[in-house]
This record gives C-alpha cells, sequence and structure tokens, in this order.
C-alpha cells in the first residue's frame, strides 16, 4: 500500500491527540478511549484507512469533547490506520502513519464523530547548496546531542543520517523529547520546508546550549569540591547556576546572611558561640540538606530570643501604688507586698533576684489580673502561660532537637513572645499540672522557680543557659494541696481570700460596671445601677468568693438595657437614664436563685450549722441528726467521705462516753439508732472539720435541747473532746458572714489566723475560739444549763 495521496480536497474523519504531535513520516502506535476521535477511527478503519489528525492543548481538549470548537486548528496531518484493534475494556489499540500536512477548511460534521475538508499538501523537493549544508550542521548538531546524551541507539541516528529531504529532517529531528508541545505545533504549522529546517535548527542550538551549560555547571560544581565537603553538591550548582545568570549580586547568601545577623547579636559570648557552630555545620550540610531545616529553625530561635540587657524605666512607688489601686480594689496585703518589693528593687537594683510569688485563692478573685498590673507597675512586658492540664515535662523544657518538629518548653517560648529579659511573667493554674509517663512537668518547674537556679535555666531544644533570674514570675492557684511540697516551698505563698458584700460593692461599682457599659456601647448617662441592686445581685443572683458572676449578671443588665437603647434610636420611647434598683432585678434576670439570710430559719433539736471550705470558696451546711428506736446502729448518708465518716464516729464515741453528764441514760444509744444526714445528698463531702457540728447536732438529738440557729462553727474533734485546728478559716467566715450568722465558733488554735481575716467580718461576727466540747456546747445549744 502506498504512502502517497493526491494533493486535493478531502472528506476525512477527524480524530483529537492533544498534545501529540505526529508528523508526517511517522509511525506511532497508541492506545484510544471511547469518544469522538475513536469512533472517527473506527468509521475511518471501516472505508480507506485515512483519518485527519489534529493536535490541541490539554486545556483545549474539553471544548472538543463537549461542543464544536469555534475555529479548528490551520493545519493537521493526514494519517493511515495500519492497525485498529478493539480491546475488551473498550478502547482500542492503534497504530497510525503520518503521511502529509492538510490544510484544515471546513467542518462537515459534528456527531457521532467529526468529518472536516482538508486539502492534503505535499512538500516541495528544493535542491541547492545552501540546502545542504544546513542539513548537514542539523545533522552534525544531532550527533553532538547524541555525543552529550549518551543513551541514543546507533540505528535511529544512521536513519537520521540517511533523510536528504529538508522538510523530513526538520520533522524527524522535531519528535526529540527535548522539544515542547508549541515548539513541535510552531514546525507543523511551516509548510516550507527549507524554513521548518531552519526553525529546527535554531531550536536544536538552543537546546545543545542549555545541555553543554547544565554539563558545565555540573563541571564547575564538582571542581570546588574535595573529599569533606561532598555534602555542597545542590549548594554549589546554585552558586554557578547564578554566576551563569549574572545573579550574584541580586541574591544575598542565606549563609552570609545568618552570619551577619549573628555578629549584630547582642547575646553573652557563649550564645554567639553555639550559633556559630551550628551556622558551620549549615553551611557543611548545604542549605537544601534534610538537616538545614532544623538547623535554620535552631538558629531563628537564638536569634529572636531576648539576651540583651536592657534599660528599665524609673521605679515610683506613687506611680505604682496608684496603678494597682486603680486596677484593684482592696487586697491590701497583696499590693503591699508588690510596693516592698519595688522598694527593694529600687534600692538594690539588678542585685536582688526577683521573688517567685504564688497568688491562691478561689476562681474570680482577680489572681491573673493582678500580674497584668504589677507588669503595668513596673513598667514591664507581660506575658501569660496557662499551666492547667498539661502531662508532659518537654512543655516546661522543650525537646531535644532529634525529635521531628521539636521546639523550646513554654518558658523559651514566653520570653521570645515578651521580647524582654525582665518581663512579668504569670504561670496560671499551677495546681492544675498533671503527670504521666511523659515525665512530671512540676519537677521541670523546680528549676524555674527558684531564684538560686533560674539564671542559667536549660532548656532541652536550645541547650545553652537561658537567665530566668530577672524575671518576675507569679504562679496562681486555687488550692495548695495538688502542688507538689518542693514545688511549694521555692514559692512565696500569698492568700488571696474571697471578697466581703462591701468590697463586691466597691469592685462592681469601681470597675464592673464601667468596664461592661463600655462594652455594650453604653453611656454613663444612659444606665445607672444602684448599689441597692447591687447588693441584691451579690445575695440573691450569685454566690461565689470572687466577682466573676456578679460580672455576668451586670453584663446581663447591660445587654437588655442595650436592646432599649437600639429601639429607642429606632423611634420607641425611652426615658434616660434607665435606672435599675433592687425592684427591678427580677423584672430583668428572673426570680432568685439563692436565699439570702441564716441557714435555718429557728433554732432546732439535731441540726447544726458547719461551714465547708473549697477552691471555689466557702459555704454553710445544716448537719441534720435523727434517733429512732433500734439496736445502736449508726447509719450516714449524703456522700460523705472517709474522714469524715470518722468524725462521725468519734462524735458517736465522745457521747456515748459523755452521756451520764449530759443527763442522757447511757442504754439509749443501746435502744436507738442514730441517723446522721449532711444535704445537699448529691454533693460530696469530706474533711474533718466538720467535727465539732457533728458532735453538737448529736448531742442536741439525744439530750432534745436545741441548737442556736445564728451559730455556726467549725473544728476536729478527738475522743477527749478536745478542738483541733482547720484550714480555710477565712473562706469560711465570709461564707457565714454572707449567711447571716452572728456567732462563729473556731478552734483556739486558729485564733491567730482572725488577724487576717477581713475588717468586716471581724467586726460583725462574734469570733469564739474554744478549746473543747463542754465550751462549744455552751455557746451551741440554747438554753444550756450548768
Amino acid at each position: 500500500m502506498g504512502k502517497m495521496i493526491e494533493t486535493s480536497d478531502h472528506d476525512l474523519p477527524l480524530a483529537i491527540l492533544g498534545e501529540l504531535v505526529i508528523m508526517p513520516h511517522m509511525t506511532v502506535p497508541l492506545q484510544v478511549g471511547q469518544g469522538k476521535s475513536y469512533r472517527a477511527m473506527e468509521q475511518a478503519w471501516e472505508n480507506d484507512h485515512l483519518v485527519l489528525l489534529i493536535f490541541v492543548s490539554e486545556s483545549e481538549i474539553e471544548t472538543y469533547k463537549s461542543s464544536q470548537p469555534q475555529q479548528l486548528p490551520p493545519v493537521g496531518v493526514i494519517a493511515r490506520l495500519d492497525e485498529f484493534v478493539k480491546l475488551p475494556d473498550g478502547t482500542a489499540r492503534i497504530i497510525l502513519e503520518g503521511i502529509s500536512r492538510a490544510l484544515v477548511q471546513t467542518m462537515l460534521q459534528s456527531e457521532p464523530f467529526y468529518r472536516v475538508r482538508c486539502h492534503a499538501i505535499s512538500d516541495p523537493e528544493p535542491r541547492g547548496i545552501e540546502i545542504e549544508a544546513l542539513m548537514d550542521s542539523v545533522k552534525q548538531q544531532i550527533d553532538e546531542f547524541v555525543d552529550h546524551l549518551g543513551e541514543v541507539p546507533q540505528d535511529a541516528v544512521a536513519f537520521v543520517h540517511r533523510i536528504d529531504k529538508p522538510g523530513h529532517l526538520a520533522d524527524i529531528v522535531t519528535w526529540a523529547p527535548a522539544f515542547e508541545f508549541e515548539e513541535r505545533l510552531d514546525i507543523l504549522n511551516e509548510l516550507d520546508p527549507v524554513e521548518r529546517l531552519r526553525r529546527a535548527h535554531r531550536l536544536l542550538a538552543r537546546q545543545l546550549e542549555l545541555l553543554k551549560l547544565r554539563q558545565k555547571i555540573q563541571q564547575d560544581t564538582k571542581e570546588v569540591l574535595d573529599q569533606s565537603q561532598r555534602e555542597y553538591f545542590l549548594r554549589e550548582q546554585m552558586r554557578v547556576i547564578r554566576r551563569e545568570l549574572g545573579e550574584d549580586d541580586d541574591v544575598d547568601d542565606p549563609i552570609d546572611e545568618l552570619k551577619r545577623k549573628i555578629a549584630q547579636l547582642d547575646a553573652p559570648d557563649y550564645v554567639k558561640e553555639q550559633a556559630m557552630h551550628e551556622l558551620k555545620r549549615l553551611a557543611q550540610q548545604g542549605m537544601n540538606s534534610p538537616e538545614a531545616g532544623v538547623i535554620r529553625t535552631y538558629l531563628d530561635w537564638i536569634l529572636n530570643l531576648p539576651w540583651a540587657e536592657e534599660e528599665l524605666p524609673e521605679i515610683s512607688l506613687h506611680e505604682a501604688q496608684k496603678v494597682l489601686d486603680e486596677d484593684h480594689y482592696g487586697l491590701e496585703r497583696v499590693k503591699e507586698r508588690i510596693l516592698e518589693y519595688l522598694a527593694v528593687r529600687k534600692l538594690a537594683g539588678n542585685r536582688m533576684r526577683s521573688p517567685i510569688l504564688c497568688f491562691v485563692g478561689p476562681p474570680g478573685v482577680g489572681k491573673t489580673s493582678l500580674g497584668r498590673s504589677i507588669a503595668r507597675a513596673l513598667g514591664r512586658k507581660f506575658v501569660r502561660t496557662s499551666l492547667g492540664g498539661i502531662r508532659d515535662e518537654a512543655e516546661i523544657r522543650g525537646h531535644r532537637r532529634t525529635y521531628i518538629g521539636a521546639l523550646p518548653g513554654r518558658i523559651i517560648q514566653g520570653m521570645k513572645t515578651a521580647k524582654s529579659r525582665y518581663p512579668v511573667y504569670v504561670l496560671d493554674e499551677i495546681d492544675k499540672v498533671g503527670q504521666d509517663f511523659r515525665g512530671d512537668p512540676t519537677s521541670a518547674l523546680l528549676e524555674v522557680l527558684d531564684p538560686e537556679q533560674n539564671n542559667a535555666f536549660s532548656d532541652h531544644y536550645l541547650e545553652i543557659p537561658f537567665d530566668l533570674s530577672q524575671v518576675v514570675f507569679i504562679a496562681t492557684a486555687n488550692q495548695l494541696d495538688t502542688i507538689p511540697n518542693p514545688l511549694r516551698d521555692r514559692m512565696e505563698i500569698i492568700e488571696i481570700g474571697g471578697y466581703t458584700e462591701d468590697e463586691k460593692l466597691g469592685i462592681a461599682q469601681g470597675f464592673l460596671v464601667r468596664k461592661q457599659r463600655e462594652f455594650h456601647g453604653l453611656a454613663p448617662d444612659q444606665l445607672i445601677i444602684t448599689d441597692a441592686a447591687i447588693i441584691k445581685l451579690v445575695r440573691e443572683y450569685t454566690r461565689e468568693a470572687g466577682v466573676r458572676n456578679l460580672e455576668r449578671e451586670i453584663a446581663s443588665l447591660c445587654r437588655k438595657t442595650a436592646r432599649k437603647v437600639a429601639a429607642a434610636s429606632d423611634g420607641d420611647p425611652v426615658e434616660f437614664p434607665i435606672v435599675i434598683d433592687a425592684p427591678d432585678i427580677p423584672n430583668y434576670l428572673g426570680p432568685e436563685r439563692y436565699t439570702f439570710g441564716l441557714a435555718e430559719e429557728k433554732d432546732e433539736v439535731g441540726v447544726a450549722t458547719g461551714v465547708t471550705w473549697s477552691p471555689t470558696g466557702g459555704d454553710v451546711l445544716s448537719i441534720e441528726v435523727l434517733p429512732v428506736r433500734g439496736k445502736g446502729g449508726l447509719q450516714l448518708t449524703g456522700q460523705l467521705g472517709e474522714v469524715m465518716k470518722e468524725s462521725a464516729q468519734a462524735a458517736m464515741s465522745y457521747a456515748r462516753f459523755r452521756a451520764e453528764q449530759l443527763g442522757v441514760d447511757p442504754s439509749y444509744f443501746d435502744e436507738h439508732n442514730i441517723h446522721i444526714h449532711v444535704p445537699e445528698g448529691a454533693v460530696p463531702k469530706d474533711g474533718p472539720s466538720a467535727g465539732i457540728t457533728l458532735t453538737t447536732a448529736l448531742i442536741s438529738a439525744v439530750t432534745g435541747k436545741p441548737v442556736r440557729r445564728d451559730v455556726a462553727m467549725t473544728g476536729e474533734i478527738t475522743l477527749r473532746g478536745k478542738v483541733l485546728p482547720i484550714g480555710g478559716l477565712k473562706e469560711k467566715t465570709l461564707a457565714a458572714h454572707r449567711a447571716g450568722i452572728r456567732t462563729f465558733i473556731l478552734p483556739k488554735d486558729n485564733a491567730k489566723d482572725i488577724a487576717e481575716l477581713p475588717k468586716k467580718v471581724r467586726e460583725e461576727l462574734q469570733l469564739i475560739p474554744v478549746s473543747s466540747m463542754d465550751e462549744v456546747l455552751k455557746i451551741a445549744l440554747a438554753h444550756q444549763g450548768s
């Protein structure tokens, strides 16, 4: 079957082959899937085996699949189907043989496949010395190309040398993999065979220059390497590329840039030595080595940490006092301690190591915000890290750099955030640090919070000492019990108790109302909350040691007022200012949530009022004792812990021992079951401090003498009736004062703590220290005889 066709018009099926350009005189095997091109080739196979091929970019193929194209390419290739084998998967294996170029004229049909009219073109056969010279030059280029590549079969080279037509030679050259789709299409569209060969010659020359340049770059790179610097390869290759492109002046060498930054770094010599050591490793590894990212990150941390000495602002005690009073109401002991620190700092300068303060108290009393105020008073940067829930020692000390994604610990991260060597650093919720198989973070804090050690704190990631001695560390906690003793020993504990009613009123009117008015976009002349309304919120809508819930209730009042103000701007009649008084509170917030007043409404037999302590503050509770006919059993209810159950058993033993002196028949306890109940039953309770309350309620029940309802008590009981000291006295007295109690019984050993109680509590509560149960009964039981 001949390979020539008539140079005339043909109506042929059209196949679109994307970016695979098949030139005349080429035979190419392919596999085609279902579609219009498949149906076109199927039609050609059934007729004269001729098909027209056009070539388009990948982005244009979808146009041909979905709709009729607006414009066809100007030149295609008429090809012969030498094979068309249908495969089981619905595709077909074909062999196409390019015959000649063809000018694409018009679209004749688009379904079920494209058919177009085209005009076949055959290349003229020009002769001449110039053309022969051009062909020889191209063949010489091909030989040179093959010499550089070294992977082309000799049969292919011999075939090219036998070609004697310029157009055919240009077509064959363009099949080389180095050519791009646009370049091949440009050769295809060129109908003049001599011009086509000239373009191929230029393209070959460019590819040959690129190949020579690439080999020159590799050779130049190879020459600068020696046996100990093999890892330099990529970096040196980039340098040679820049040199060849003339871009040396425009691109800063990252190594030189880092070296300059290290030289400018204001840091101790050992820091710079470590940084230079890592920079040398980076230079040896090369910027694109797997280790380079780790070293770059490490150097970035060193360069961004605050190593330099700083000049702190002049300390003014009057200004500091003003700042503390502006930000916080009350808290006199805390403010006094801070002012003492400032005074010593002013006199001693940097010779004094900064103290480690630990504010302990219930939620909402202002522990964290105190740290911010201290920073403002000192003129220092403020940084805060929450330690609640962390269980991994690496959170404090950082990870070793051998781990993927290693980072410094939270302490060093905080110092980077502060951008200062002298910040006020708040370690929040230090009592909520956990521990597991990854280590104990509290142990890692021992070095951080030791003024004698933290001048050379060692982070696992940095591996160089960092001076924390001038940082003012402030830890906050709700309770001390969960803080290990070694850690507690390194801190100066400052207890911040709950607020009295008057203090809450002062905080609300001085701080909270103003703050929430601003947050809600209200002017001072639009909303006024009276003192009586604040007192009602404190007594009947919140029950807390701090003021967090009180602030929420004030925010709720501001939201409802903001709605009225917004409605007024829409034309609703509203009188300003909106004054909220105590009787108005239920209209805004609903009915009261808590009952204010005494725990009991009247003196009752077998019911005594005790006080409890929790991390959220203090509260009062009633303890009920009921004797019923039985066989001398003791029943305890109310979710009592083991210690509290033992207190009840001690109270029972004491009551049996003192039965005759109390006027109770000794057989009474054998004939009655004693049921002790502590509401609320759903709340777990434990601890020894309810001992005297349990005993008082028990003796009241068996003697029939009522317990005074205005008396609350706390203290541990012994079998001999001794009253032992307890903790949390401030929270307990505040709870009793809040409940309207008038007389408060406490252990004699706790009398020293009375001076720490708020002035209003000391004035309005009759505080009676006792050392024995007899004293308790004389005070607590109404109409007690001699």
